[in-house]
C-alpha cells in the first residue's frame, strides 16, 4: 500500500515539473500516439471558455501568461498559439475575428496575419491535428480593467469553426 501511494505522488511531482517547466517552450511531439498527444495538450493549455467550436481545441497558449486573467500591456503585441483537430476537414484556411469585451461592450481586435491561409504560412500540420499562431496588438485606447478576449475562426465557407474565449485584465507597462 505504501509503494502504491509513493508511486502516485512522484508521477503528481514529475507531471507538476513537466507542466511548470515547459509553458511557453515548443511542443514536439513527434511520434506520441494520438490519445497520448491530446492528453499531453490538454495538461499544457491555458484554462479557455469554448463558444461553441466545431473543431476541438486542444491547447491555447497566450505569449507570457501562465495563469488566467492573462495580463496583457497596452501598447504590446501578443502572440497566441492554437492547436486543433479538424475532425479530417484538411482546413487550409481560417479567417478570424478577434473581439475585447469590456462589460459586455465588444472592440474588435488588430491581428495578424488575416488571413491564415497557405499562402501565409501560419497552419501547420502537426501530430493528427493543426495549429496556427497568430499576433495580437494590445493598443494603447484600451482600458485598464479586467475582460475577455474572444476568438472566433471560420473556414473558408464561412462556417466559425473555433470559438473560444480567455480572461484578461490590461494593463500598463
Amino acid at each position: 500500500m505504501r509503494l502504491g501511494y509513493s508511486y502516485f505522488i512522484l508521477l503528481c511531482q514529475i507531471n507538476v515539473f513537466w507542466i511548470t517547466h515547459t509553458v511557453g517552450n515548443p511542443i514536439n511531439f513527434q511520434n506520441v500516439p494520438n490519445g497520448i498527444y491530446k492528453k499531453l495538450l490538454s495538461l499544457r493549455t491555458l484554462p479557455f471558455e469554448d463558444c461553441g467550436s466545431q473543431y476541438d481545441v486542444l491547447y491555447v497558449g497566450v505569449s507570457n501568461c501562465s495563469s488566467i486573467p492573462c495580463q496583457m500591456v497596452r501598447g504590446s503585441t501578443v502572440v497566441v498559439k492554437v492547436f486543433f483537430d479538424d475532425n479530417g476537414d484538411q482546413t487550409s484556411y481560417l479567417k478570424h475575428r478577434v473581439r475585447w469585451i469590456f462589460n459586455a461592450i465588444k472592440t474588435n481586435a488588430l491581428i495578424t496575419p488575416d488571413p491564415c491561409d497557405d499562402d501565409q504560412h501560419c497552419l501547420i500540420d502537426e501530430s493528427d491535428g493543426k495549429s496556427y499562431n497568430a499576433q495580437v496588438f494590445v493598443t494603447s485606447t484600451l482600458p485598464n480593467i479586467r475582460g475577455t478576449m474572444m476568438w472566433v475562426a471560420e473556414n473558408a465557407k464561412n462556417e466559425e469553426v473555433i470559438c473560444f474565449k480567455i480572461p484578461i485584465i490590461i494593463t500598463t507597462a
